[in-house]
């Protein structure tokens, strides 16, 4: 994913969807149509003092509850 890294920035700074995630403290940026697939899915922890991204990868399919 590093060389989606823009495409990663972007789905958090300006998402289609944010969903909470099942862990506490975490939320989900999804951006469509940006990065290797239709959708770009970013997990963000909000625990620490600076956000972190947990984790950064496309689905093609989605269903966002």
């Amino acid at each position: 994913m590093a060389e989606h890294l823009e495409a990663t920035l972007d789905a958090i700074h300006h998402p289609s969807v944010i969903t909470r995630d099942p862990r506490r403290g975490r939320w989900r940026y999804w951006r469509a149509e940006v990065g290797p697939t239709r959708w770009l899915f970013v997990v963000v922890d909000w625990h620490e003092s600076e956000p972190t991204v947990v984790t950064a990868y496309g689905k093609r399919k989605v269903d966002i509850q």
